[in-house]
């Protein structure tokens, strides 16, 4: 899966990539969002990608941010994220599309208007169709939603759909009831709403060995973390085998420890921590 970054688009590189993509396909099926988790409600617009995207011959992407919209405008006031983006990309990876077009909301990027944003994935990421939720908006002050985009599609020859929300046991799933449901330490729900564990990334935080235990200021995670305790879980890796630890979360630190009669890992075989049920 390629990765490429907005301020990069126009480079040689880039332009080469999607010229390519162009001569082997009828252009790129593109859907549009955080997709902080990634959680079930986003797997339909991911599935409602691929499959007009294997139909219609075209190759298949995401445009998602390196930082959360939310943590951008509210910096103080946001929880923390469901995922990172390394959690994210590899996501995106295993589901099978093609390329991830990153944005980092910088410079005249958070000035631009919505119908300039789409024109360019038009013009120059090759968009033949979208999909995005029904409360989707972008552009400065989003100013751009379905109504708009449901236009600009007519205007510019792009298919375009608005995929409704999706409910769960009478629950919307979104980001936010996930973070709930994490802060409370309710893993099965997450679980639930995800479609697959919560998974804490274990490359972002600084970790330290001391007396075979693994530490980490809580400063240090832009995750989500359970409320404080004690917690079962397992360490995933490049070894493909789970590890049980014990991992628990203070006021201050996350310290994870081995099980009785074990031994942790090496700190460069961890990428993630599954928290069990």
């Amino acid at each position: 899966m390629k990765v490429i970054h907005w301020d990069l688009l126009n480079t040689p590189e880039s332009q080469t990539f999607f010229k390519n993509i162009c001569s082997k396909h009828k252009g790129t099926a593109l859907t549009i969002g955080g997709f902080d988790g990634p959680h079930l409600g986003h797997q339909v617009l991911f599935d409602s990608v691929l499959s007009v995207g294997a139909k219609s011959n075209l190759s298949c992407g995401v445009v998602t941010f390196v930082n959360s919209p939310g943590k951008i405008k509210n910096p103080n006031m946001y929880p923390g994220n469901v995922s990172t983006l390394t959690v994210r990309l590899a996501k995106m990876d295993e589901l099978g599309f093609d390329f991830v077009l990153l944005i980092d909301f910088s410079g005249d990027l958070g000035r631009m208007a919505g119908g300039v944003f789409l024109e360019i994935l038009v013009k120059t990421v090759y968009m033949r169709y979208l999909a995005v939720g029904p409360d989707f908006r972008c552009g400065h002050r989003l100013d751009t939603g379905t109504a708009e985009i449901a236009a600009l599609a007519r205007l510019e020859g792009f298919r375009f759909d608005s995929i409704p929300q999706i409910e769960l046991d009478g629950c919307r799933i979104s980001s936010s009831s996930i973070r709930k449901a994490i802060q409370n330490a309710d893993f099965a729900l997450a679980e639930n709403l995800l479609g697959h564990p919560f998974l804490l990334d274990f490359t972002a935080p600084s970790w330290e060995i001391k007396d075979n235990s693994f530490i980490a200021p809580i400063s240090s995670f832009t995750q989500i973390v359970p409320r404080r305790g004690n917690y079962s879980v397992l360490l995933l890796g490049i070894s493909g085998k789970p590890v049980s630890a014990t991992m628990q979360i203070t006021e201050e630190s996350v310290v994870l420890s081995p099980v009785s009669q074990s031994c942790l890992p090496e700190i460069s075989q961890i990428t993630t921590v599954s928290f069990r049920l």
